[in-house]
């Protein structure tokens, strides 16, 4: 149990955010244009290159036999040829921020919660494709849904062992249990923190409803990352050890039209989407 009697307020996480890096500046520039169109390679090359960890991810999932390529490729700007724009922008999010959020905490499965992440990820960019909605701003919503969890650990380490207590003892959800020892939970802990780092309004909207979907107030990225998780913990994608599937928002299916019997169809591309990238990034 915790030494001290009551758990931090948002207002104190938020004070403490200094515990968590601050996102890498190659992060920064793939979230803020996501929705521009006029984005072009060369300051994303310029911006990759800075971050050798990176660099190494994109240059041997170019050179991965399942790419079928007949000649080594050796830059950047050649495995941005070779992967596309969508797939490069993929594995520099995920690795960036594994790389810099992996290690950060103690008595906590970091590697665990980037699989689910890049699971509930790969899931948003389907659904946002069947939406008709930017299918990178969901995928990045999807990965950094979670990213409450990290502050919380970083700064309340405390009191989140006693949230998993309660989850291993009482078999309550995260959310129940996080409710019960902080009077709030992750997702509202990881809108609050997206917005003090400045990320889009998706962003921010996708993270922040991702446990609570039914008021619609955070719009259709709200709903898609909902739906993401849900799907991501039915296909068991992160392969938890105690997997648990939430209880979905009917709101939030009627509002996207979700027909569960077609999006079944779509499951094995889901499952191979989210294994190539996990095995890229050695996950």
């Amino acid at each position: 149990m915790s030494n001290t009697t009551e758990a931090p307020t948002i207002a104190a996480l938020m004070a403490g955010a200094y515990a968590l890096p601050t996102l890498p500046q190659v992060v920064t520039h793939i979230l803020e244009t996501l929705n521009d169109d006029n984005a072009d390679a060369d300051s994303l090359v310029l911006r990759l290159n800075t971050d050798p960890a990176i660099v190494a991810r994109l240059l041997a999932a170019a050179n991965s036999s399942a790419f079928g390529l007949s000649s080594q490729v050796v830059s950047t700007r050649q495995a941005i040829l070779v992967l596309g724009l969508e797939t490069v922008r993929t594995i520099t999010l995920a690795t960036a921020l594994i790389e810099h959020f992996g290690h950060c905490t103690t008595g906590f499965d970091g590697r665990q919660l980037w699989r689910h992440s890049l699971g509930v990820a790969t899931c948003a960019r389907t659904i946002a494709e069947r939406a008709d909605y930017n299918p990178e701003a969901a995928f990045s919503a999807g990965l950094l849904h979670d990213i409450g969890q990290l502050l919380l650990v970083a700064v309340a380490p405390e009191f989140c062992a006693e949230v998993r207590m309660r989850m291993q003892l009482n078999s309550e959800s995260i959310i129940t249990a996080e409710r019960a020892v902080f009077g709030y939970d992750h997702a509202i802990v990881g809108g609050e923190l997206a917005r003090l780092w400045h990320l889009p309004a998706d962003i921010i909207a996708g993270i922040h409803a991702h446990h609570d979907a039914d008021s619609g107030s955070d719009g259709e990225i709200g709903d898609i990352v909902h739906i993401a998780e849900i799907l991501s913990h039915a296909l068991d994608l992160g392969k938890a050890e105690r997997n648990h599937v939430p209880e979905v928002s009917e709101l939030a299916q009627l509002r996207l039209g979700i027909d569960w019997l077609s999006l079944a169809a779509r499951f094995p591309e889901i499952e191979a989407r989210y294994e190539g990238v996990r095995h890229a990034l050695s996950l």
